[in-house]
């Protein structure tokens, strides 16, 4: 009698602590489904790595545009300039994970930037959950007019020509444009000088002076220069031609290399622990202003090519250009300690 008391009265236990349980996951159910109905329900805050100003900071606000017409709540930019991303990041991770703040940043500052310090200050794939990138922006090699550089082979030549190689430019230290070079300098097997400026303009400025034979930058930025024909378009380090300059060729081409195809690109992303129905919200949100007309005219004006890309694509292109930054940045003996 006493065991089969002890045995009913396990069972009792068993089945009250299951109830509680129950009643806890079903709580947990209720609530996930009224945020999924709710969100959102006030305005969102977007942390941007940026200063105000500039192309980066247009293609940025045309998503929020987009965004805010698709949820009618505000959003409302907070910019945080500053090393290179880890300003903006440090105020991300201070916020809540809710989903009413997110951050829009790009390839350097999620790739290049948190492995440039000896202690890393923020790990962009497990404290960040990328939703969806929506533009992408392709780099271009140059060479100025004066130079006589008109392809590959002449960068080639010009650099074995010399006893110190050929000095290419670059936007900054540990820009992908930096890093770039370096890896395009060593494929061709040819000397080099990588010589940082304090962003584009002042390497731009420097290529047309005949201070520097060739330059990496943005293809959007060298535009108006090769239409002006004060610089010559090399190679592209883009997956295929790009529609604005259908005659230049890719490295892809030139050198049977993929790896060297790197675009930049801007997404959007949440913390790590954000609820997946707020995540996949801000997919859904980015994958129809992909439609939007006044959105991708806003982007291709800043020198974007509008671009989708879901939370899994996003979390693949991070961990593909990750594995290729790195060892650069650690063959360069880049660091900012």
């Amino acid at each position: 009698m006493r065991n089969n008391t002890t045995k009913t009265g396990a069972l009792c236990a068993a089945w009250r602590i299951g109830r509680k349980a129950m009643a806890v996951l079903c709580m947990g159910v209720a609530g996930a489904t009224a945020f999924a109905q709710t969100y959102p329900s006030r305005p969102i805050t977007i942390i941007a790595p940026y200063p105000p100003g500039g192309a980066i900071e247009a293609a940025t606000r045309s998503w929020m545009a987009c965004a805010q017409e698709i949820t009618g709540q505000p959003m409302v930019l907070l910019s945080r300039p500053g090393a290179n991303g880890v300003v903006a990041a440090n105020a991300f991770k201070q916020a809540p994970a809710d989903g009413y703040t997110l951050m829009v940043y790009g390839m350097s500052q999620a790739t290049i930037t948190p492995f440039i310090f000896k202690k890393q200050p923020y790990d962009p794939e497990k404290e960040f959950h990328g939703a969806a990138m929506f533009g992408t922006a392709a780099l271009m090699l140059v060479t100025s007019a004066q130079s006589g550089i008109k392809s590959l082979k002449d960068f080639q030549a010009y650099a074995n020509a010399r006893p110190n190689g050929i000095d290419i430019g670059n936007p900054g230290i540990a820009s992908a444009s930096h890093l770039l070079s370096a890896a395009l300098a060593a494929k061709l097997d040819v000397k080099s000088t990588l010589v940082p400026f304090a962003g584009e303009a002042a390497g731009a400025v420097s290529l047309l002076a005949g201070d520097i034979p060739a330059l990496v930058i943005l293809a959007g930025s060298a535009a108006p220069y090769i239409e002006s024909g004060k610089m010559v378009p090399i190679v592209s380090f883009s997956p295929q031609r790009q529609a604005k300059f259908p005659n230049v060729p890719t490295v892809v081409e030139e050198l049977k290399d993929a790896s060297l195809a790197r675009a930049g690109w801007l997404g959007v992303t949440a913390r790590a622990g954000t609820p997946q129905v707020a995540i996949d919200a801000v997919e859904g949100w980015t994958k129809a202003c992909m439609a939007n007309a006044p959105f991708r005219q806003a982007l291709e004006t800043a020198l974007f090519t509008p671009s989708f890309s879901t939370q899994e694509g996003y979390a693949a292109v991070v961990r593909r250009d990750i594995d290729f930054w790195k060892p650069w940045i650690t063959r360069l003996n880049i660091s900012n300690d």
